[in-house]
């Protein structure tokens, strides 16, 4: 009987194992040797492609995600060979057309396959995102106050699919793709910008950028307390960066300058992310604005005295004059410098001398009798500049009194410097009836007359009742009507006159009535 024997050895190293057998058949031995290999496959790395550019714009380095554990190896343009590289090449962007490139991973000693990434650069017509704007119609009530939407127009003749980027105030990117022609951010805070870039996925060259905003319901203004003037070349303060009501920002300029006079306008921009809501604020800082000494200008008369130049002006400015003497002879200017320290400018006022005067004649003339508005109009010789003053009312500028009551008066004429002496005229008579009087025995206005045509011995007064009885005839020389008739004191009431006078030589009668009263 014929028998079989077989043996088996394995034998593993490195990566490779080895099986041995033997056959022995009626003690004949074949040998025999089978290789296993160990070796696992090492997948190729992940990369997102074709990637677009446009021509003539900046490209960033390749990108492509290993395994765990692995690393790249980017080979060019190399589809094989070539001297792989641990950093990641930059397209060129210059020429139109697609350009591949190869990347490959290495895993425990092993290497991959390797991938390849597509890099388009398309030719730019000068052509952006259509009608990119911020559009709040579309947002929802509800959203109004915490997102923003982008919309767009599809351009004719390109796919629509869009890459985009965008940032919260200026945060971190946030990327991806869309199809439909708008795009809504939500989850935002009242005041926060959102920008975007947007282009279509296979046309990079309409790259275009909007920002958009969320509105406040309210705005807060920032408040200061304003600086005030400050001296040329002074020290200055800083300028607050927390605004009285706690708003945190900006200044620009960031500082002042007291080296150059001026106005200089700082603006404060709040922090947009702590303070989405707060408005600019402005602020002038003024430099230089000097105190001003309050001198008034002078006016002396020929040949007098004249006044000392006062070295502290009444603002309480020290300083000294040139020249320090006014000469009474010469009208001229005199300038006053202030003392170093004090942050004031120089101040120059006019000292007018101005001749003596001497008032040769006053004339006047008044209204005539009985007018509504009494006018007295005064001239003087020689011509001049003069203040005149009305019995002992104030003295004013206006050569003329109005609505002056009857009676006497007198008129002072003076040169307005003190240059003259006061010259007064007296006897100045306006013409007018009493409107009323009180015959009640206390000797006080108990009788009626026209006595300011008591030298006018041609005039005459006829009084009447309301009902045209004469009563009385009297003249205005002499005492006046005690409102009686036949020794019976007449009631209360309007009683009539007619006066006949003569003025300028003109005969004339006026008519009027007045008031007895009880």
């Amino acid at each position: 009987m014929r028998k079989n024997l077989l043996l088996f050895v394995f034998v593993c190293c490195t990566s490779s194992c080895f099986f041995a057998y033997a056959n022995v058949t009626n003690m004949d031995l074949k040998i025999g040797f089978l290789k296993l290999s160990s070796e696992k496959s090492v997948l190729a790395p992940i990369v997102s492609s074709p990637v677009y550019y446009c021509q003539g714009s900046a490209a960033v380095p390749l990108t492509a995600t290993p395994s765990a554990g692995a690393v790249l190896n980017w080979y060019g343009t190399n589809a094989t060979g070539g001297t792989a590289s641990s950093t990641a090449p930059i397209p060129s962007t210059a020429v139109v057309g697609t350009l591949s490139y190869y990347v490959s991973e290495t895993a425990a000693g092993i290497e991959s396959p390797r991938s390849k990434i597509d890099v388009i650069v398309v030719a730019d017509n000068g052509s952006s995102i259509l009608s990119l704007r911020c559009d709040p119609s579309q947002i929802a009530i509800a959203d109004k106050y915490s997102s923003v939407l982008f919309d767009w127009t599809n351009t004719v003749g390109l796919p629509n699919q869009y890459s985009y980027s965008y940032s919260i105030d200026g945060g971190a990117a946030v990327t991806g793709t869309t199809g439909p022609t708008t795009l809504q951010v939500l989850g935002l805070s009242p005041g926060q910008s959102v920008t975007l870039t947007v282009a279509h996925t296979t046309y990079p060259c309409d790259r275009s950028v909007i920002t958009c905003r969320v509105p406040c319901l309210t705005t807060t203004t920032p408040t200061f307390t304003p600086v005030g003037p400050i001296c040329e070349g002074g020290t200055v303060p800083s300028l607050a960066s927390t605004s009285n009501n706690g708003i945190t920002g900006t200044w620009f300029p960031s500082t002042i300058d007291s080296s150059v006079p001026g106005t200089v306008r700082h603006t404060f921009t709040p922090d947009p992310v702590a303070y989405p809501c707060a408005v600019s604020q402005t602020m002038d800082i003024i430099i230089g604005d000097f105190l001003v000494p309050d001198f008034t200008d002078l006016y002396i008369c020929y040949g007098t005295i004249p006044p000392d130049l006062e070295t502290q002006s009444p603002n309480g400015i020290s300083g000294s004059w040139s020249p320090a003497v006014i000469d009474n002879t010469t009208s001229g200017t005199y300038d006053f410098t202030p003392d170093l320290g004090q942050c004031a400018v120089s101040k120059t006022i006019n000292v007018d001398v101005n001749p003596l005067v001497t008032i040769t004649a006053v004339d006047w003339t008044v209204s005539e009798a009985f007018a509504n508005n009494q006018i007295i109009a005064v001239s003087v010789t020689p011509a001049g500049d003069y203040l005149y003053q009305l019995d002992e009312g104030p003295f004013q500028d206006k050569a003329s009194f109005e609505s002056v009551s009857y009676g006497v008066h007198s008129i002072t004429v003076k040169d307005r410097y003190g240059c003259s002496l006061a010259v007064t005229v007296n006897d100045i008579h306006v013409i007018d009836y009493p409107k009323f009087f009180t015959p009640n025995g206390d000797n006080y206005n108990d009788t009626w007359n026209v006595f300011e045509l008591q030298n006018d011995l041609s005039s005459k007064i006829h009084i009447f009742d309301r009902y045209g009885k004469l009563l009385k005839e009297i003249r205005p020389n002499g005492n006046g009507w005690n409102g009686t008739y036949n020794g019976r004191a007449l009631p209360a009431d309007d009683y009539w006159f007619v006066i006949h006078y003569t003025e300028q030589n003109i005969r004339k009668e006026f008519k009027s009535h007045f008031a007895l009263k009880r």
